[in-house]
């Protein structure tokens, strides 16, 4: 589970979190959406610890995620998986050591283990024919399927975020990445949080929706709750992706 609790976070004078609470059941997937620099994605950088609150906390499983020290942050990071704006990938490496560049910096593991490991997420993925191809070879659905398989690289993911992952795909595309992010939730059992603009993708991978606006959420709740929420920016927001 992951809870939010009046957390509240500030850029100098402008206030871009204002007491936001939510909480995400374990297992399930929690869509945030709202306008760009609505805040959306400042909640992903705060429950993966790169952020800290003015005020308020994060709570994952039950631990305080803003207290931790650096080491035990590093270690919850560990069971947290983070899919970046446009997969983020290293364009210099292979798509095999990208996967492999959490598990070269943070495991023990030999050589012969981490590629074992690469290769089982690549498959898990669809991608394992193209472990030596470099992110320029790719088409942009492929370039998201790795950077899922690298959010995955450990052993035991809890956690998973997603940040804009359908961003710029075709239809088609932004569906199978969709399909895929609910088979790591299932198989996986994980709790996300996916930041996105797109009501079909989100429809798609939701459980609980929650909507941001002038730094407040606004409504949270599910697929049926914000479809009769009388919000006059919900309306509008919903009326616009019709």
């Amino acid at each position: 589970m992951i809870r939010l609790e009046n957390l509240t976070v500030a850029y100098g004078p402008r206030v871009i979190l204002d007491g936001i609470n939510l909480e995400i059941p374990t297992g399930k997937t929690m869509v945030i959406l709202g306008e760009s620099g609505s805040g959306k994605t400042t909640i992903l950088k705060c429950v993966l610890g790169t952020l800290h609150p003015v005020s308020g906390r994060v709570l994952a499983n039950g631990q305080d995620i803003s207290t931790l020290k650096e080491d035990d942050l590093l270690r919850f990071r560990q069971r947290m998986g983070m899919v970046f704006q446009e997969g983020a990938l290293f364009d210099s490496l292979t798509v095999g050591e990208n996967v492999a560049f959490w598990l070269w910096e943070h495991t023990w593991l030999s050589d012969e283990e981490v590629e074992a490991r690469v290769r089982t997420l690549l498959r898990f993925v669809g991608l394992e024919s193209s472990i030596d191809a470099k992110p320029s070879d790719l088409s942009g659905g492929m370039r998201r399927r790795v950077a899922i398989a690298r959010a995955m690289a450990a052993e035991d993911p809890a956690f998973m975020l997603y940040d804009e992952p359908t961003t710029g795909l075709d239809p088609f595309t932004s569906k199978s990445i969709c399909d895929l992010m609910r088979r790591v939730q299932r198989e996986f059992t994980t709790t996300n949080i996916v930041v996105t603009h797109d009501l079909t993708d989100a429809y798609r991978v939701g459980d609980l929706f929650t909507f941001i606006k002038d730094a407040k959420v606004i409504a949270t709740g599910s697929r049926r709750d914000i479809e009769h929420s009388d919000d006059p920016f919900i309306k509008t927001f919903l009326s616009l992706d019709s």
